[in-house]
């Protein structure tokens, strides 16, 4: 017998015993057909299946809605490093709730008791909480064990850790943001005896630095950027690698801070683009679009309101509105939390309990666009919409992370 014999491949045809076998636990099991495969390779196939396919993969049996609903299905998406944005509701008990699919709200660990900031005391309540990839950070107030810091939730391992805040750093009234992969805190700061008081208070800012684990100052805003209020809540918010801040009630300007340069300049925001008196503003970025949403008594869609385009340096009138809890998002879906049982997205002293939903919205596609740009480039809300209940009251922000 010759080597090439030898060594030739035998192959075997399964006995037909074993085929009816295999045939027969197809047809019986919850998976079908899939059953004869190994579950690691079902769930390797499964992992790589996008975020808004799973509903549809979790209908098609019993099975694959248990599968895909299991820890074993995570640890599959984190085993091949598959991460997809998601929207993340932070809750007044410290807990995190993440929409991982049309209709399914995934509760993640939550803020543990010693990093437990007390967001229902309004008293001295000013947090910053910001985003960045994977990484969630709620810093500054006071902690109900009475300390301060930053806590930092890593939505990958669904863990918490914990950072102190700068030395130097004011303990109330801290915001955060995060540009251009980097977290920065600020906080007011009491200007030089005899400033004018429009300009009274400026803003001292920090960013961290991952390599020496520290935080570094920034150059200190200009007074001719200041506020007037020692007690002014701030909102930041980044667009590209500038950093906007305004005031949240009867925002004037933005003190606008260049990552890049490390330099400050100032934009000036129309007098009908906020409404001294009313509710506070949120400032929300859709792409290089930075929009002022005053949320006014009345339904969102009819909330027509102002924003800043940042690549032309003007500002363009939006037809329509975005609920105060909507996330900003690299696709072409937004998501946010609505108020059922108010009048608009804000809750009243006697309110102690609100439903609400998640509603899905788009970007307009307009006509006549100038410039590269549509002509109102608002959003709207999505036809084929899946109401998905949440409670109201407890919702304190909404970010988008990138998770499994």
């Amino acid at each position: 017998m010759s080597d090439e014999e030898i060594y030739k491949p035998q192959l075997f045809e399964p006995r037909r015993s074993l085929l009816k076998a295999m045939a027969r636990r197809a047809k019986t099991s919850h998976l079908g057909s899939f059953q004869i495969l190994p579950e690691h390779v079902v769930l390797s196939c499964f992992a790589q299946l996008p975020r808004l396919d799973h509903d549809a993969v979790a209908d098609c049996s019993t099975g694959f809605r248990a599968l895909m609903r299991s820890e074993r299905f995570l640890k599959a998406r984190r085993a091949e490093d598959i991460t997809e944005e998601a929207l993340v509701a932070v809750t007044s008990d410290g807990g995190l709730l993440a929409l991982v699919s049309g209709r399914v709200w995934r509760r993640l660990a939550p803020m543990p008791a010693e990093m437990r900031v007390d967001f229902n005391n309004t008293t001295v309540a000013m947090f910053g909480i910001a985003a960045i990839g994977s990484e969630l950070f709620v810093a500054g107030d006071m902690r109900l064990d009475g300390t301060y810091g930053v806590a930092v939730h890593d939505a990958v391992d669904d863990s918490w850790f914990s950072m102190p805040l700068p030395p130097s750093c004011g303990r109330i009234f801290v915001f955060a943001v995060g540009c251009a992969g980097r977290i920065f805190v600020g906080v007011l700061d009491d200007g030089p005896d005899g400033a004018p008081m429009q300009e009274r208070y400026g803003i001292r800012f920090w960013a961290w630095d991952a390599d020496d684990q520290e935080w570094i100052d920034v150059p200190t805003m200009p007074l001719s950027m200041g506020y007037s209020r020692f007690d002014a809540s701030l909102a930041a918010v980044a667009v590209g690698s500038e950093i906007f801040i305004c005031e949240r009630h009867a925002p004037t300007h933005f003190s606008v801070f260049s990552v890049e340069t490390e330099t400050w300049r100032r934009v000036d925001i129309p007098v009908n683009a906020w409404y001294d008196g009313e509710h506070s503003v949120s400032p929300f970025v859709d792409r290089d679009l930075l929009h002022i949403m005053h949320h006014r008594g009345g339904s969102t869609a009819h909330n027509d309101h102002w924003a800043y385009d940042t690549v032309n340096d003007s500002w363009v009138s939006i037809t329509g509105g975005l609920p105060r809890h909507t996330a900003s998002s690299e696709s072409d879906r937004l998501r946010g939390i609505i108020n059922h049982d108010g009048p608009d997205d804000f809750l009243y002293a006697n309110e102690t309990y609100s439903s609400g939903s998640v509603r899905i919205y788009y970007r307009r596609r307009g006509e006549g666009a100038v410039a590269g740009r549509r002509s109102d480039p608002g959003h709207d809300l999505l036809a084929d919409v899946i109401d998905l209940p949440v409670r109201y009251d407890a919702v304190q922000r909404v970010v988008t992370l990138k998770m499994p």
